[in-house]
């Protein structure tokens, strides 16, 4: 006897344009459809990450954007008829509420029903619940699967234990006199004579801070002009030599790079340290759980298209 489950599913797998044979339907993958609203939802989620800077999208790159789409649709549609041959269900209360937030972008009923006339509220509904069963496959499938366990993660780490070594770190504050590249050499004389007459003030002992913060260019000047921590390759070589000569508490003599004239005083230096197990394992776990996850997701993507049939209707 037919459950009603099933033929819930059944009522919400079929596309919108059933009694149309194949109108509005751009691929089907075992007999799961994939429809034009859906295509064109997923297309709509994708364009504005791929929107150019001044908000323009060639031909070519929309042709791109829907091939995009329509693939990660196909991948759903294999999810679906995987979910449904080994009876994954899931609830349909999700489906109301997912489609009560749809409706809230609405301000009435009528506009609801006119956003979704042709596709209809049953077509929606369907479309809802084949990305509900295509979470629920992939759930069953792969992440219930996943399992790094304590002594895989050490043994990670033991191996690797090269990779996981934090390089000498410095903590300096700034003083920025900004020099623009298109000054001219009286511009440039006249902002090398005010950092110098900075750097002299700060060598005397006057507050770091207050100097930074009403004369640096820079907007580190709100903090005192603390640029926090950092190691090397992180900063403009001329000031990263001049760090490296400096102990804790001392005051550079001027610094020019590209971008002005600097005065920098070490703050902080932490030396180079192998990093600790306890400090790495989370990260490790994350990423070994990542590995895990693309080497089982790649081998059931393989079997599912190997399994079933996919049959696009459009180019």
């Amino acid at each position: 006897m037919i459950t009603l489950r099933i033929i819930f599913i059944v009522l919400l797998l079929l596309p919108v344009a059933v009694f149309a044979q194949d109108e509005g339907i751009v691929a089907r993958i075992g007999g799961v459809p994939i429809t034009t609203f859906e295509l064109q939802r997923q297309v709509n989620q994708i364009m504005p990450m791929r929107v150019g800077f001044h908000g323009g999208v060639s031909a070519e790159k929309v042709d791109e954007i829907k091939q995009e789409a329509l693939n990660t649709l196909i991948e759903r549609g294999y999810k679906v008829k995987f979910a449904i041959d080994n009876e994954i269900s899931a609830p349909a209360a999700k489906v109301d509420e997912q489609v009560q937030k749809i409706k809230k972008n609405f301000k009435t009923e009528q506009d609801f029903e006119a956003a979704v006339a042709v596709e209809t509220e049953t077509g929606l509904r369907g479309a809802i619940y084949r990305q509900l069963l295509a979470d629920e496959a992939e759930k069953t499938a792969i992440t219930d699967k996943i399992d790094v366990r304590e002594e895989v993660i050490r043994a990670y780490y033991d191996q690797n234990k090269q990779m996981f070594f934090m390089p000498q770190q410095y903590r300096a504050s700034h003083i920025l006199i900004k020099v623009d590249p298109a000054s001219n050499q009286q511009e440039r004389q006249a902002l090398q004579e005010k950092a110098e007459q900075l750097l002299k003030r700060a060598k005397e002992g006057e507050d770091f801070f207050d100097l930074a913060y009403f004369n640096s260019d820079d907007r580190t000047k709100y903090v005192g002009g603390d640029l926090g921590m950092f190691h090397d390759g992180q900063t403009e070589k001329p000031f990263e030599d001049a760090l490296k000569t400096l102990k804790v508490g001392e005051i550079s003599e001027l610094v020019k790079t590209r971008y002005g004239f600097h005065i920098i005083k070490l703050t902080q230096v932490n030396e180079p340290r192998q990093m600790s197990y306890d400090e790495m394992r989370l990260k490790l776990k994350t990423r070994l759980e990542k590995q895990q996850r693309d080497e089982l997701y790649t081998a059931w993507m393989a079997s599912l298209k190997q399994k079933y049939t996919l049959e696009k209707l459009i180019e």
